[in-house]
């Protein structure tokens, strides 16, 4: 996490604790959840999943919030504190002219991805996952772990951590249903789910945008 990003965040955090005292406790929290790193905000920027402490639980947020507490009061719960105040955080970086990624290590160059990796669905170009650990393997990826956070009929969440040979490390989380994944492998869903999150810590990892082709949904690979 980039000393910008930090900086900001402590001084939109002691603003806004300033202005609105009655959630300085709440605002703290956002703050510690953001800065151990359990948001994971989605590619398109509008929604996030949040783990917990112990991350054995994961939240979604996209304006409103799934967890416990958002059920039983009409103020934001910290979840949602901490992805308003990660929005303006980027917001105040963008001004700047910073380019803000997690953990990505100074002066290393683009990766080089070889034609082979990628596949074209609907005019677009997408990364195959074998491609990615290729390339984690040339930089130096030591250990690639990934656990189920979450699994029942409806949805399995698993969350990965890479290492480096340079202490590196990266995290991010991968959901998956049964119909949101190729049809033959649908009663794979929960296998499914662990290999996104292993695509998205490595894209993370490799500072490359393009999804992977395990992230898209059965539907999408479908219509190519």
């Amino acid at each position: 996490m980039s000393t910008s990003f930090i900086r900001i965040l402590a001084e939109e955090v002691t603003t806004l604790q300033a202005q609105f005292p009655h959630l300085a406790e709440r605002l703290g929290r956002a703050r510690t959840l953001l800065e151990t790193g359990r948001m994971f905000v989605e590619d398109s920027g509008t929604e996030a999943m949040v783990t917990s402490k112990d991350g054995t639980q994961c939240w979604h947020v996209n304006g409103n919030c799934d967890c416990p507490a958002s059920l039983h009061r009409r103020e934001a719960c910290y979840h949602r504190l901490a992805f308003r105040i990660y929005e303006k955080v980027v917001e105040r970086l963008a001004h700047e002219e910073e380019c803000y990624t997690l953990n990505l290590a100074p002066n290393v160059a683009p990766p080089t991805i070889r034609p082979e990796w990628l596949v074209q669905v609907q005019g677009r170009p997408f990364i195959r996952f074998e491609g990615l650990l290729e390339l984690a393997h040339a930089r130096g990826l030591v250990s690639l772990e990934t656990v189920i956070v979450q699994a029942n009929e409806a949805m399995a969440i698993a969350q990965c951590t890479a290492v480096f040979s340079d202490g590196r490390r990266f995290t991010d989380i991968g959901d998956a249903t049964e119909k949101n994944v190729a049809k033959h492998l649908s009663p794979h869903f929960i296998r499914m789910a662990a290999t996104r999150a292993s695509a998205r810590c490595l894209r993370r990892a490799l500072n490359i945008s393009a999804c992977s082709v395990e992230e898209l949904s059965g539907e999408e690979v479908g219509h190519e």
